[in-house]
């Protein structure tokens, strides 16, 4: 396995494995891997050469706070790399926000102003600039993305589709543990109490889908569960039920929806979603 922070290093080792007539998948991460980066790795296509790349990008950060606690574990991370046949990692070193962030007038999809884009002001357009910008660099041919950012997910599609149609994007179910909580880097900042909390929010995503399909009205079922997760000390962003080909919110007809949420616990910002 090779290691680079240099830009112009990684795009000679991609050339090189272009020019062998390799396939690449590419599989970005912001590091402190845990085993739903693994399974994202494991997804890639047998015969082709993997490539990872660590970057906590701070242009999709709306709170310095949570962009400078972001839990970094770098050695660590090249150990799960290595075990998991990875062929080459791309640790650019320090802020490249000047590198990435030089197109201009960019309009993204509506359904990026909804959920996450609602509440978090200029997200998906630095997650837009920083994938782009890697997508630039390889043009990969695979590149694997989990179903637990089902909004940036759509968002890749687009912007693979638009820019890069050769490379095919590999949605990757959301890996649980064992208490079906969706494995977050972000769940290594909970305290062991607030750990143990975080089953409620899978519980109540399960429910909310049982009583949606007995034909319970949405707005009433969000009304009670949000008060059921507030009365256990989890604060909700948001709780709706939208499509999952526009994330347009969901009528009474839940054909191709499902159940999204943002909620905070210790004042550290989760989400999930299943599907109807």
């Amino acid at each position: 396995m090779q290691v680079t922070n240099n830009r112009e290093s990684f795009s000679d080792k991609i050339k090189e494995y272009k020019s062998r007539g390799d396939k690449i998948t590419l599989i970005p991460t912001m590091g402190n891997l845990h085993q739903g980066h693994q399974v994202l790795f494991s997804k890639a296509p047998k015969n082709t050469v993997k490539v990872a790349t660590i970057y906590v990008n701070p242009l999709q950060f709306t709170d310095d706070d949570d962009y400078q606690n972001y839990p970094k574990s770098f050695q660590t991370d090249l150990e799960v790399c290595r075990k998991n046949d990875i062929s080459l990692v791309y640790a650019p070193d320090g802020d490249i926000s000047h590198e990435v962030g030089t197109e201009k007038n960019i309009d993204l999809p509506k359904f990026t102003r909804y959920l996450c884009g609602q509440k978090r002001e200029g997200h998906f357009l630095g997650v837009y600039k920083i994938v782009k910008y890697f997508f630039n660099i390889v043009y990969p041919d695979f590149a694997c993305f989990g179903k637990k950012d089902f909004q940036q997910l759509l968002l890749i599609k687009y912007l693979a589709n638009t820019y890069f149609p050769k490379t095919r994007i590999i949605d990757v179910d959301t890996v649980r543990d064992a208490n079906k909580i969706a494995l977050s880097s972000r769940l290594t900042r909970l305290s062991k109490e607030s750990l143990s909390s975080t089953c409620i929010i899978y519980e109540t995503l399960h429910n909310m889908k049982s009583e949606l399909l007995k034909g319970a009205t949405i707005d009433n079922l969000k009304e009670e569960s949000v008060e059921y997760l507030e009365s256990n000390g989890i604060h909700v962003e948001y709780l709706d039920v939208r499509s999952l080909i526009t994330l347009e919110e969901a009528t009474d007809r839940l054909k191709s929806c499902g159940i999204f949420i943002a909620c905070y616990l210790d004042d550290v910002r989760l989400i999930d979603n299943i599907e109807i």
